[in-house]
């Protein structure tokens, strides 16, 4: 018996044991403890480190920051790891609890949510980073803009969600040179010369056109564009777009002599007796002298609109413009002839009384378009390169004027005299100014290929064509046909009866006009 007594001692001590170091503080140690459970480490005395022990014990020293190791024998805290960590979440009861960051948050994470379904998350390990596509637009709520960055080999660079975006910027500022040509005014026959038994008549034998469209034909014009677009919000949905513009003023001048063309004329059609006619400036033997002919054109504009993003990639955009637009044209023509008699010229010739003097013709056109317009502006990029793409069409009034002037001033045997009218603009007939109005549509395209030299400076060349559909040109508001009887010192052989009509008339007639060439640019964003 004492032997078995022996062995159940011994099997009841070690039950006694092993039910005693279950409930030991190293038992409860291995097995998951909720934090709120009623029997918790601290209820077995398990006291922290830098806490109060039981019953007025010593506190446990708390190792010092970064590790090191406590004198006397502390234990080593280990260090802080960067980067995100993970922390639980309770929720109501029976939902699972989400995990959140902690650290930085991925792109497209709204702040303060769960991480979305898809990434899992387990406690303990690293988290992953998450990989994320940027959207095709912003979310509508508010996010940083991309910085410039020009660096991606095929696209991004100045270039976020919306696309084309340079940087946090709202600002983009352009200045181009312009080079264009503009369409010639069509010119009648101004000048001419020939044989003398002409006359300078034309269509008699051995006339010859000296000043007409073709010489006076200067299409090139150098000028200026600076514009830019403001937008309202980072996300660059809205937007303030607008330029002004201008090219030339430019002019051409087209002149002859006596010394180069005996006989110098200037011809129109007499309608009193209904034949071809001229009136001589210079004759051998009779007169000597010159002509000029001289135009100038000046067309300028300017553009306000409001821009709206259509869609777009993060290389690619497509913006919708509407607003008003503005363009003008003012064109010049003058003819000035200077004529000095020889002495001792025959007196059947010409008016004998007058020994010198200056004749001047001038026709001032004014073309003022006002209208609405809608457009589409859009661009394209793979890295530091870029297409941009623009077209646009107005609707609206062009309010039209012309002025007519002439005048003479001649010398005469007993003093000077000045004298109202020159030859093609005469009084009572189309001396003054006239004006009228038209629908009008302006119409233009335009493109530019470009390079980013940095993130806020860019450089490109490009293509306008621009056309406004209805103006008054010098040229076409000349009336070749002329009343006889209105010219002032302009002696006629025989008698001549006036017209019942007056002429020259004032045609008002319109035609369109086109501006196209090379364009030069820079923009700076900020």
């Amino acid at each position: 018996m004492r032997g078995v007594r022996t062995a159940g001692a011994g099997i009841g001590l070690a039950l006694a044991a092993s039910v005693g170091l279950a409930q030991s503080p190293a038992a409860k140690l291995g097995r998951i403890q909720p934090v709120d459970a009623p029997d918790s480490l601290s209820s077995v005395g398990i006291v922290a480190r830098g806490q109060a022990g039981e019953q007025g014990k010593p506190a446990t020293p708390m190792p010092p920051a970064g590790g090191q190791a406590v004198p006397g024998g502390g234990l080593q805290m280990p260090r802080q790891l960067p980067g995100p960590t993970v922390t639980e979440q309770r929720g109501p009861a029976g939902v699972a609890p989400a995990a959140t960051f902690s650290g930085p948050i991925p792109y497209g994470v709204p702040y303060g949510q769960p991480i979305p379904v898809g990434h899992p998350v387990v406690v303990g390990q690293p988290i992953a980073a998450a990989t994320f596509t940027p959207p095709s637009v912003f979310p509508t709520g508010p996010l940083a803009c991309p910085s410039p960055d020009l660096d991606p080999a095929l696209c991004g660079g100045a270039c976020g969600p919306l696309g084309l975006l340079t940087g946090p910027n709202k600002w983009q500022f352009n200045a181009d040179l312009l080079l264009w040509w503009i369409s010639s005014p069509r010119f009648p026959a101004l000048v001419t010369t020939g044989i003398p038994q002409s006359n300078g008549i034309p269509g008699a034998p051995g006339t010859q056109t000296l000043i007409d469209g073709d010489s006076l034909s200067n299409s090139f014009h150098t000028g200026g564009r600076f514009g830019g677009v403001y937008w309202f919000g980072c996300e660059q949905r809205w937007g303030f777009d607008g330029n002004v513009w201008f090219v030339g003023p430019t002019g051409k001048e087209a002149a002859a002599n006596s010394g180069a063309n005996g006989l110098l004329a200037r011809p129109f059609f007499n309608l009193n007796q209904g034949i071809p006619f001229s009136e001589l400036i210079t004759y051998p033997g009779l007169a000597t002298g010159s002509v000029a002919v001289t135009t100038e054109t000046y067309m300028w504009g300017a553009e306000a609109n409001l821009r709206r993003f259509l869609l777009g990639s993060p290389c690619s955009r497509l913006d919708l413009l509407f607003g008003f637009r503005y363009v003008g044209l003012n064109e010049e023509l003058q003819i000035t002839e200077q004529f000095a008699r020889v002495p001792g010229s025959p007196t059947n010739v010409g008016n004998p009384s007058v020994v010198a003097g200056s004749v001047t013709d001038k026709f001032r056109t004014e073309n003022h378009f006002f209208g609405a317009q809608v457009g589409l502006a859009g661009e394209v990029r793979r890295g530091r390169w870029f297409t941009e793409g623009r077209a646009s069409i107005a609707f609206g009034e062009v309010f039209q004027s012309v002025d007519i002037n002439g005048a003479q001033l001649l010398q005469l045997a007993g003093g000077t005299g000045s004298f109202g009218g020159g030859l093609l603009a005469l009084p009572g007939a189309n001396i003054g100014r006239f004006t009228q109005e038209q629908f009008a549509v302006v119409p233009e395209v335009g493109f530019k290929v470009g390079l980013h030299v940095t993130p806020r400076l860019r450089a490109a060349v490009g293509y306008n064509f621009l056309y406004l559909s209805s103006v008054l040109r010098p040229g076409d508001q000349i009336d070749t046909g002329l009343d006889v009887t209105r010219i002032p010192n302009f002696p006629l052989p025989g008698t001549i009866t006036p017209l019942q009509t007056v002429r020259p008339a004032v045609p008002l007639r319109d035609s369109g006009v086109f501006a196209q060439g090379v364009t030069f640019s820079l923009q700076y964003t900020w």
